[in-house]
Order: structure tokens, then sequence, then C-alpha cells
């Protein structure tokens, strides 16, 4: 029950931050999407808000595969964009469910959520928007990444390796389970 109510003060805070912030953004580098062939380090850059920037940069879709997501401001992006684009998001089946995990909100907010169904962990960290942009890495979507971990981010435009991560997103999203949890 507690729970519950943390998760739906969270997603009600997502909600009044939409209405105030949703024309706002930063990146290391200043306001904008991450440059084509970008790279970035945590936790000594800002990956979190770079990731954040580029995922609002969408004009017509995203679609995110990650083992764990618990960074607000990067789920406030996709929940954002969610109300606007096509977005899809591929998460791990045990980590979607783990204590910190923001699954939850953004199943309650109505986001398109599955987790992989392979044999091990659903271990991806990827996203592509409006199919012709990726940024990958080791960064998890997680506050330990952006703050604690060493961790890194690719942000690449090849038309030929944005096309294969996009052929692997859409067989596991195929192969995926609904999340109703």
């Amino acid at each position: 029950m507690r729970r519950s109510a943390l998760a739906l003060g969270l997603w009600m805070g997502l909600l009044a931050a939409c209405a105030t912030t949703a024309s706002s953004s930063s990146s290391t580098s200043g306001s904008g999407p991450p440059p084509s062939e970008g790279v970035c380090f945590s936790p000594e850059e800002a990956c979190d808000e770079r990731l954040s920037a580029f995922i609002q940069s969408a004009k017509v879709s995203v679609d995110v595969a990650v083992f764990d997501i618990n960074l607000d401001q990067v789920v406030h992006q996709i929940l954002v964009q969610s109300k606007k684009i096509p977005v899809r998001v591929l998460v791990d089946r045990r980590q979607s469910r783990g204590r910190h995990s923001l699954v939850p909100l953004m199943i309650k907010a109505g986001a398109k959520v599955r987790t992989g169904y392979q044999r091990g962990i659903m271990h991806h960290k990827f996203v592509i928007v409006d199919g012709r942009r990726l940024m990958t890495g080791s960064f998890n979507f997680t506050n330990g990444a952006a703050f604690k971990n060493q961790e890194n981010q690719v942000y690449l435009e090849s038309p030929s390796i944005v096309e294969r991560f996009k052929r692997r997103f859409d067989q596991s999203w195929s192969e995926g389970r609904v999340v109703t949890h």
C-alpha cells in the first residue's frame, strides 16, 4: 500500500513537471540532443541529462531496451513522449520488479512496456530515436550509473548499425511479454 502511494505521488509529480518543463532540457554541451557521433562518460559528464535530451528530441518514435531504470528525468521524458508519439520500452523481467524500479510507474501511466523473454537476463542498454539515431553503451538508466559508476554512452547515426539494433529490438519486442504489475 505504501509503495503504491509513493508511486502515485511520484506519478503526480511527473505529470505536474510535464506541464511546466516539457519544453526545456539540457545536455553536457548545451541544449538539444547530443551530437550524432558523441560519447559520454559518467559520472564525470551528465549522461543522464544527455539521454533525457536525446529522448526529448524524438519526433516520430522512441524504442528503449534497458536492463534497469530508476532515473526520474529519463522516465519523465519517456512518459512525455509516449503521450505524443509511439514509444516502446523493453525491460528485464526480474529487474522490473525491483524495489527501486520505475517500471510500475510507467505502466500505470499507460506506457507500452514489455519484458524480454529469453534465457538469462535482458541486459541491453540502448535507445533508438526516430528509427535513425541510436544511443548504446554500458549506461543503465539508474542513479548509480549517472552519479556513481563509471559508465559510457555512444551516440550513432550509422544507418547499418541503427538498422541492426532496430531488427534486434523488433525481434525482442515481438517475443517479449506484456507487463501488467
